[in-house]
């Protein structure tokens, strides 16, 4: 049997509640003018519920979040999350994006584990948050963390060596049960493609972890827009997919609000794509 999953991104399920004007003397502060400006009015949280509704009426296996499920890493918008994807009526993994851990304060308090980490169970090594194993008939979910906190205007993450030494162990593990290796991971990998400031800063370190112990299947968000690729492997290459904001209002081509549907099992990988159409999503390929 596959493994049937949707995945989507960038999600960015804000709530304000409670919040004291001191929260935003930090990073906040540009967060926040961006909210007021721009993503406030190109966000909904209806597509979400659009998206819970596709993964339900599917009956698919898991729905998988790559990232950015809040917008400024705020006790309320945890809350909010934690109980949207509880409330889902189906069963979800996530990993954090770099607006999950948007201040020192957050990484330190290891707030985005705090809240959802009922939302990634699974095998790791001792002491290591990240990566995280789920086991499924066929298939394994690797988990991975780029989420750092940074100065404002920059939205870089990093794995670090430690992590991506466990990530190369895993796969090695995941290829000789004979499962289908799928990364979730926030930035994208291949180069190029992000923007200026934007980028995973040991993208070159992850090429060649891949190069070396290959992958299936690699699923990102972070740039709010359809990607497509392939980074090299030692037996093939592995499919590299980039899913825009799964609540983005935008129209624009390769912009709008997005998700992915998946069937996986080893040796196939089938999908389709869709896109917000103003209404509803509708197939896109």
């Amino acid at each position: 049997m596959s493994f049937r999953f949707i995945h989507c991104s960038d999600i960015h399920l804000l709530d304000l509640t409670g919040v004291r004007p001191w929260r935003f003397f930090n990073k906040r502060l540009t967060g926040g003018v961006n909210l007021a400006l721009k993503r406030r009015r190109m966000h909904s949280d209806a597509l979400f519920d659009q998206i819970i509704e596709h993964a339900r009426a599917r009956k698919a296996d898991r729905l998988i979040v790559t990232g950015d499920l809040t917008n400024l890493a705020l006790e309320a918008e945890f809350e909010l999350v934690k109980r949207r994807l509880g409330e889902a009526g189906v069963a979800v993994t996530v990993i954090p994006g770099n607006h999950d851990a948007y201040t020192k304060g957050s990484v330190r308090s290891r707030r985005f584990e705090t809240y959802l980490s009922g939302f990634m169970e699974g095998e790791r090594a001792s002491g290591a948050d990240y990566p995280f194993v789920q086991r499924f008939p066929g298939v394994g979910l690797v988990g991975l963390s780029t989420a750092v906190a940074t100065l404002p205007l920059f939205a870089t993450g990093t794995l670090g060596d430690a992590q991506l030494g466990r990530l190369a162990k895993i796969l090695d593990a995941l290829k000789r049960e004979g499962r289908a290796r799928i990364v979730l991971i926030h930035h994208p990998v291949m180069p190029g493609v992000s923007k200026a400031r934007h980028d995973l800063l040991d993208l070159a370190g992850f090429g060649a972890v891949i190069e070396r112990h290959g992958a299936e299947l690699i699923l990102h968000g972070h740039e709010h827009k359809h990607i497509e690729g392939v980074l090299p492997g030692p037996e093939g290459p592995a499919l590299v997919h980039g899913v825009g904001s799964g609540t983005c209002l935008s129209l624009k081509p390769g912009r709008e609000g997005a998700f992915t549907y998946f069937e996986v099992a080893p040796g196939t990988i089938e999908k389709q794509h869709y896109v917000w159409r103003g209404a509803s999503f509708e197939r896109a390929e």
